[in-house]
């Protein structure tokens, strides 16, 4: 396979996933207006804009004043983060990135596949945001989620796996892994407040994660923080997990590379194997006997950067007079 055709494989499958991810995080939110607090809302909003690496558009410079333009103004908010497609983070932006690169990769498609991806991309750059959101706040971004899980499922049913689909995959995981080890220490620090403002939810997050009932099912139905965040580093049946995503990031680069997967190990291996171990010994205590989440979180967000920049490194942007990696 070409290095520009795999590479357009890779960011088509992350920038699918981004675009999921940032509409279930509008779907929590949104769904969320009708009976939360103000002041909670206002937390929510700023945690999911930390969570994915922005700034709140417009924010003002005092603490109190964007607290109010927090609360206040969630049809901007949530329109950023859906429709803006000067922001290249919002779903239209990152679904369009991800349809550009399905139509440079388009003769190695299923028709199928395309069209899923294609009309569903065209289905939210002609969507009228007012009037969705007139209708229902979440609606659009439950539509947008639907039609992003049938391209995912279309991927699944009808590509044959080969290394079109294997460096697909590969970026949906390495974009899924990033983005739960940011929305866990994002959750983590807001979940931790100690100055009196209001606090995230250990069992929202879990609900977002797509986990609740499956913590409920194996703990208890009292939600405690540290174990709902084991829970989501973990357990390997958890498809948010983050040990879920390495072992299937560590299955995908065998099938890429099945050389590099032996002594002496590829780059791209060597780090997939140490956030792997990372996960398995995630034990370190602080004062209070609980895990140091901080020094996880914030190694594991450096692991799974380098990791990124491993498989670009080796598989995409190798050095032409090194030859073809193994």
């Amino acid at each position: 396979m070409l290095a520009s055709v795999a590479a357009d494989f890779y960011w088509l499958g992350r920038y699918a996933e981004r675009a999921e991810q940032t509409a279930r995080l509008l779907r929590h939110q949104l769904t969320r207006l009708p009976d939360t607090p103000a002041v909670e809302l206002a937390r929510g909003w700023r945690a999911v804009y930390e969570s994915l690496g922005q700034e709140p558009p417009a924010a003002p410079q005092g603490a109190d004043e964007a607290e109010a333009f927090l609360q206040v103004d969630a049809y901007t908010l949530a329109g950023g983060l859906i429709e803006e497609a000067a922001n290249p983070g919002s779903v239209l932006a990152c679904w369009g990135a991800a349809r550009e690169n399905g139509r440079r990769v388009r003769p190695h498609l299923p028709l199928r596949v395309w069209t899923s991806l294609n009309q569903g991309f065209l289905w939210l750059r002609d969507s009228d945001f007012a009037a969705a959101w007139a209708a229902a706040p979440a609606g659009l971004a439950n539509e947008a989620i639907d039609r992003l899980r049938f391209f995912a499922g279309v991927v699944e049913a009808m590509m044959p796996r080969d290394d079109a689909w294997r460096f697909l995959a590969l970026g949906r995981f390495v974009e899924r892994l990033q983005h739960q080890v940011a929305l866990l220490d994002t959750w983590r620090d807001a979940g931790g407040r100690q100055d009196g403002g209001p606090r995230l939810r250990w069992a929202d997050l879990l609900r977002l994660c797509g986990a609740y009932e499956f913590y409920c099912r194996t703990h208890s139905m009292s939600v405690d923080g540290n174990a709902a965040l084991a829970f989501l580093v973990r357990n390997p049946a958890l498809p948010r997990s983050l040990r879920f995503s390495v072992q299937r990031i560590d299955a995908l680069l065998v099938g890429i590379d099945p050389a590099g997967a032996r002594y002496p190990l590829a780059a791209p291996h060597r780090a997939a194997l140490r956030i792997g171990a990372a996960l398995e010994v995630a034990t370190a205590r602080g004062e209070d006997g609980a895990p140091d989440w901080d020094a996880v979180l914030e190694a594991l967000a450096g692991q799974c950067g380098a990791l990124h920049d491993l498989a670009i490194e080796t598989y995409v942007d190798y050095s032409a007079a090194g030859g073809l990696p193994s």
